[in-house]
C-alpha cells in the first residue's frame, strides 16, 4: 500500500489553527479558575498587573507581558485592517500592530496626543493604544461575575476578558492579550 503524500499546510492556516486552539485552552482555563473560586472562595492571581484606562473604562494587563509604555507616535496605516487596528509602527526594530482598546469597546474617538502605547508580547508584537496607565496592582483577587450578577460590563462580548478581578479601586476585567489580534492574521 502506498503512503499518502503529505500536503504542506500554509503558514496562515497553521497560525489560525494555533490561535483557535489557544483560545479554546484559555476558555477552559477561565472555566477552571471559576471552579476554583467557587471551591475556595478566594483566589489571588500571582504577580503584578498594570491598570490601563481606555474609553472611560479600565482593565488589567499582566505586567510580565508588558515590554514598555511609550508615548503615542506617528502610525503607518494598515490597509484592510479592522476598525480597532490604528496602524503600525517600528518598535525597537520590529513591527508592532497598534490596537485601539477604546475602539474595541465600541467607542468612536480620535485618540488624544497624550495617549500611550502599552507594548505587549501577544505572540507577536502588539501595542495597546490607551488613554492612561494608572497603577500596578499586586495579586488581585479573581472573582466570579459582578457583585449583583446582572450588571453588564463594557468588556462583555469582546472575547478579551479573561476574568474579573477585585482590586482596591473596584472590579477590573483582566485583559486576554492573546485575543487582541483575532481577525488580523493577514496584516
Amino acid at each position: 500500500m502506498a503512503d499518502t503524500p503529505r500536503v504542506p499546510v500554509p503558514p496562515q492556516a497553521r497560525r489560525v489553527s494555533v490561535q483557535q486552539r489557544l483560545s479554546a485552552l484559555e476558555a477552559e482555563q477561565n472555566q477552571l479558575r471559576q471552579e476554583l473560586v467557587s471551591l475556595q472562595g478566594e483566589v489571588r492571581l500571582p504577580g503584578l498587573y498594570l491598570t490601563v484606562e481606555a474609553g472611560n473604562t479600565t482593565a488589567l494587563v499582566p505586567a510580565k507581558q508588558v515590554q514598555e509604555v511609550v508615548r503615542l507616535v506617528a502610525l503607518e496605516p494598515l490597509p484592510g485592517a479592522p476598525v480597532h487596528v490604528s496602524g503600525s509602527f517600528v518598535y525597537r526594530g520590529s513591527p508592532a500592530v497598534v490596537v485601539d482598546v477604546a475602539r474595541l469597546l465600541g467607542v468612536k474617538r480620535t485618540p488624544d496626543l497624550d495617549s500611550l502605547l502599552v507594548v505587549v508580547d501577544a505572540g507577536r508584537m502588539v501595542a495597546l493604544l490607551v488613554d492612561r496607565v494608572k497603577d500596578l496592582v499586586e495579586t488581585p483577587v479573581l472573582v466570579d461575575g459582578t457583585p449583583g450578577g446582572e450588571e453588564k460590563m463594557p468588556w462583555d462580548g469582546t472575547g478579551l476578558m479573561a476574568g474579573l478581578c477585585r482590586t482596591p479601586e473596584g472590579l477590573r476585567p483582566l485583559l486576554r492579550t492573546s485575543a487582541l489580534l483575532n481577525g488580523t492574521e493577514g496584516l
